[in-house]
């Protein structure tokens, strides 16, 4: 996951200087896309993978919230800090906290008053964060940004649910990076076609789409083998990466409210993941307890019917 963080921090800084050469977000994302389209299929063929799968739909899930964060997360970033835009876009656990709330809320269940603390102290740090950071001007980035952490939690949670399926990270990514392109083409001509290339913007791209395919299936590979929780606090190495690169390469000025901000984002967003994990497995043992109480009645009639039909 420390490898990710690096990768896309990289990736967060091309993203910016592709930006600066007129390339959108729509470029990026068909660019980076298509590239991956390329990679992962000749892995795929390597390892004897086959497109097809037999869960197509966490698949279309999973690729649909995955493009809108990528897309989002593009946007973000050529539009905010590159720190700030990062912090933002990986609020990812805050918004799986905040669904555990919801689906307790909704089933009548008990609530955890304690992960309700962290998710109210991670979305006050976004507001410490953005409030004396950004103009008005910088709003809708910024919820942009949001909404990417958003898609993020979304994607994780199908990412995980399609490693417990034993589907392959390189089957996975390559259906995200297929929706992705199908996406990005229609978003280019929406928004009147590719801008001409130059050496330097070549150069940015290629980088791009190489950190980025890097630091997806580093990422993909943390969260469908590793442990959740785990890969969900390292993640948050990215955030120090990009706040580095911010400042060194673009004179990114970093302020007390902003570290402030990231610092409760982080450790907020890092017990919530600790919160629903332990609620997660708290389900599981007692949904095993109760497959087990009622084996345990199935044998004792079984074996009472019988000795009645032995007595017989």
């Amino acid at each position: 996951m420390l490898v990710a963080g690096v990768f896309y921090a990289l990736y967060g800084v091309f993203i910016k200087l592709a930006g600066e050469c007129s390339i959108n977000s729509w470029q990026i994302l068909f660019y980076r896309s298509v590239f991956g389209v390329v990679v992962f299929y000749i892995l795929m063929r390597a390892k004897g993978i086959r497109v097809t799968t037999s869960h197509p739909v966490e698949h279309i899930i999973r690729s649909l919230a995955g493009t809108a964060s990528i897309l989002a997360g593009i946007y973000s970033m050529m539009h905010l800090n590159l720190g700030l835009a990062m912090t933002l876009n990986f609020t990812a656990p805050l918004f799986l906290g905040a669904g555990v709330v919801g689906f307790s809320l909704f089933r009548h269940q008990s609530i955890n008053w304690g992960l309700i603390a962290s998710l109210v102290t991670g979305f006050l740090g976004v507001v410490i964060m953005l409030g004396p950071t950004i103009g008005p001007h910088e709003y809708f980035a910024a919820c942009v940004g949001l909404f990417a952490g958003l898609c993020t939690a979304t994607a994780s949670g199908f990412v995980k649910r399609l490693g417990v399926l034993m589907e392959p990270e390189t089957r996975i990514i390559f259906y995200l990076v297929s929706v992705g392109a199908v996406a990005g083409t229609v978003g280019v001509v929406m928004t009147g076609g590719f801008s001409a290339w130059t050496w330097t913007s070549a150069i940015y791209i290629l980088a791009l789409c190489l950190c980025a395919n890097l630091g997806q299936l580093c990422l993909t590979m943390a969260f469908s083998r590793g442990n959740l929780v785990l890969s969900s606090s390292l993640q948050y190495s990215v955030i120090l990466f990009s706040t580095i690169f911010g400042e060194i390469l673009f004179a990114e000025p970093v302020t007390v409210p902003v570290v402030v901000g990231m610092i409760i984002i982080v450790a907020s967003g890092i017990f919530a993941s600790y919160l629903v994990r332990k609620i997660s497995l708290k389900k599981k043992t007692a949904a095993s307890s109760t497959t087990s109480a009622a084996a345990s009645v199935q044998t004792i009639v079984k074996a009472s019917a019988e000795n009645s039909g032995n007595r017989a």
